[in-house]
């Protein structure tokens, strides 16, 4: 997408039309905002979900029933709560625990599998956004 964009503002430079030039310039500065800002949202938010009784509130604070909820997916230290009827986990159900919490995260989780009769599975999941 970069190279992309920096071969449509190599064009819009070099274009006689002063319009379509600025525009363009506006286009792909907006563009490459929003890719710092993915980027930026990628490295430097921590994701958090809370485990209660009988549902789960994601890190877009939306909130999951159990009865809503398939499995728990675990791949290395990444975690996913996989809703029925969907292939794939969403991106605010997937997270990690930071170093020196896993072992009483991953009990937690246990519990609350348990609790609420849920499967964990241990292998590779991919996220939709």
């Amino acid at each position: 997408m970069l190279v992309i964009e920096a071969i449509l503002f190599r064009d819009g430079i070099y274009d006689e039309n002063g319009i379509l030039k600025y525009s363009l310039i506006v286009i792909l500065t907006f563009i490459l905002g929003y890719i710092v800002f993915l980027i930026w949202r990628l490295f430097f938010t921590k994701p958090s979900i809370t485990l209660e009784g009988d549902h789960v509130i994601s890190t877009k604070h939306q909130r999951y029933d159990a009865s809503q909820i398939e499995c728990i997916y675990m791949n290395y230290r990444r975690i996913g709560i996989k809703l029925y009827g969907k292939r794939l986990v969403r991106m605010d159900l997937c997270f990690y625990f930071q170093r020196g919490q896993e072992s009483a995260g991953i009990e937690a989780v246990h519990e609350w599998a348990a609790r609420n009769d849920k499967a964990i599975k241990h292998k590779f999941f991919q996220t939709l956004a």
